[in-house]
């Protein structure tokens, strides 16, 4: 499996579910100040390094977790995480995985699921270039119909996070993108980091602006960095 390393740059609005590379001008210190209107960029997420293939033996993650569900779904998107740190980082992958997608209207339901109040409305314009962005990063046109054979899906594999206070909790969702850009195409998979921050909104976790911060190295699951990065393995019914 070949691999790439992903940066966002600059102050980046990391509400997963848009997958849309933001600059945000408004004040994070959590006062009743407005943020202002992020600025969009049609840019995704570009591949700056890719790793050579894993080599030896595989290896069994350290640590797992069974992240809770969350009591209600809005449409096929489940909400009301419990407030707890889990609870958190089951919403940041619930919003990770539904990102990658060719359909700006699953797009922006993720947004207006999972993004926070303040950045809900600019999000959601942003959607199109969201999807859009994911076209690209699969190899797909831009604009036109999507290819037959097509695919884009994530898999989120790792976790981890860190509890600011009671209600904000910043996350790190590892993920394994998988994508084709047509019939006949070999497949492509792509290891993801991306950040997050989760904050206590309306009885439920929502995706807010987290400052920036250098990322971790995305590797795979069922190697040795994998348990020294302090990865845990998410556990799903019978799948990781």
């Amino acid at each position: 499996m070949r691999r790439a390393v992903i940066t966002l740059a600059s102050i980046v609005l990391v509400l997963v579910a848009a997958l849309v590379v933001i600059a945000v001008n408004g004040d994070n210190s959590g006062d009743n100040k407005s943020a202002a209107a992020p600025e969009e960029s049609t840019a995704g997420p570009t591949p700056v390094q890719t790793l050579p293939p894993d080599e030896g033996d595989y290896v069994a993650p350290a640590k797992y977790v069974a992240l809770p569900g969350g009591a209600e779904k809005v449409g096929d998107l489940p909400v009301k995480f419990p407030h707890s740190p889990e609870g958190a980082a089951s919403m940041a992958v619930a919003s990770a995985r539904n990102a990658w997608s060719f359909d700006p209207a699953e797009v922006k339901a993720g947004i207006l699921t999972y993004a926070s109040d303040r950045y809900r409305d600019a999000m959601a314009a942003s959607a199109e270039d969201g999807a859009k962005g994911n076209r690209e990063f699969a190899g797909v046109p831009g604009a036109g119909p999507i290819p037959p054979g097509a695919t884009l899906n994530a898999w989120p594999i790792g976790v981890k996070w860190a509890a600011v206070g009671s209600n904000t909790v910043d996350v790190l969702v590892l993920l394994r993108v998988t994508s084709v850009p047509g019939e006949g195409a070999e497949p492509k998979t792509t290891l993801v980091v991306v950040p997050g921050r989760a904050v206590w909104e309306s009885g439920d976790w929502k995706g807010d602006a987290t400052d920036p911060k250098p990322l971790p190295d995305p590797v795979d699951i069922g190697t040795a960095k994998f348990n020294e990065d302090g990865w845990k393995a998410i556990q799903e019914g019978d799948r990781l």
